[in-house]
């Protein structure tokens, strides 16, 4: 099992986005969305990556557990979305808070069951609502083995340690 350090810029519940500044060292609002975060949702990136848009892999983290902003945190993927916004590509890791032991048994984002996985369709589609010429949209997902491939080829754009 592979895991991976991912960085927290957004909490669960919370409709504000929090972007970490490189320049500054530090995270910053970004601004706030129109649909808040699910309960048990966290957001964030996998540190030391590059995904196709330039950025650091994006990564929603599942815990049951209240994480802390701007911590990092052992994650374990277990799927990935891919999504295309205005920008182009930009792919989003779901992944399982590795620390929290009532996720132990998840291995796949799918046993999470369509109507959780709509939810997560949901609220990628809608968070920038009201946003002029912004856009998101969800074009499949894929499991774990999926998600890894990806965060491999991240890493390697990025130039990142794994843990």
């Amino acid at each position: 099992m592979e895991l991976f350090d991912a960085y927290v810029e957004m909490l669960a519940g919370s409709a504000v986005k929090h972007v970490y500044n490189e320049r500054l060292g530090k995270l910053v609002v970004h601004r706030k969305s129109e649909i808040p975060l699910p309960k048990h949702f966290n957001y964030g990136f996998i540190k030391g990556t590059r995904g196709e848009d330039g950025d650091p892999i994006d990564v929603f983290i599942i815990s049951n557990r209240r994480l802390k902003l701007g911590s990092t945190i052992k994650i374990r993927p277990i799927g990935i979305l891919y999504v295309e916004d205005e920008m182009g590509i930009d792919n989003k890791i779901m992944a399982a808070d590795a620390s929290d032991r009532s996720m132990d048994g998840i291995r796949e984002f799918s046993e999470f069951g369509g109507k959780e996985i709509g939810k997560r369709f949901n609220s990628l589609e809608h968070n920038k609502d009201g946003m002029e010429g912004r856009w998101t949209k969800v074009k499949g997902q894929g499991g774990s083995a999926e998600a890894i491939k990806e965060i491999r080829k991240s890493v390697e754009n990025g130039n990142a340690p794994k843990s």
